[in-house]
């Protein structure tokens, strides 16, 4: 599977496909946030990104923005894996589908890696807005 094929796997992939003609790919956004939530037995994994939608919604009409916000929520997960604890600039990130049914997630770099599985994912939220460029 390519890298900007995540989509697919998504419980409701228009969720993004609404927005891009192709979404994202995962390895060239920043992976800014990640939240294991023991009580749902969930990991939310927050991205963003210069890659802007091809269509916006209309609560976004009339504002200023050059990036994309959005986070994953995988559910259910299992075989949790934690090696090293670092933001890594450059990462591979890896969801696919399992002869089970389910998802196998691996983000990986050269100083850290993350990996699980998970029974769905979902797109919880999205949001453009304006980010200043670091020279």
């Amino acid at each position: 599977m390519s890298a900007s094929d995540w989509a697919r796997l998504l419980d409701d992939p228009q969720s993004i496909r609404n927005l891009y003609d192709e979404e994202p790919d995962l390895d060239r956004c920043d992976l800014f946030h990640v939240l294991a939530d023991e009580r749902g037995a969930s990991i939310t994994l927050g991205f963003r990104t210069a890659h802007t939608p091809a269509r916006i919604r209309p609560e976004w009409e009339g504002k200023e923005y050059n990036s994309f916000t959005f986070y994953l929520v995988f559910s259910q997960v299992q075989e949790l894996a934690v090696r090293g604890w670092a933001a890594p600039a450059c990462k591979t990130v890896a969801i696919q589908r399992d002869p089970d049914e389910k998802l196998s997630v691996a983000i990986t770099s050269e100083e850290a890696s993350l990996l699980f599985r998970a029974r769905s994912v979902v797109l919880s939220a999205a949001r453009v807005g304006l980010v200043s460029s670091s020279v």
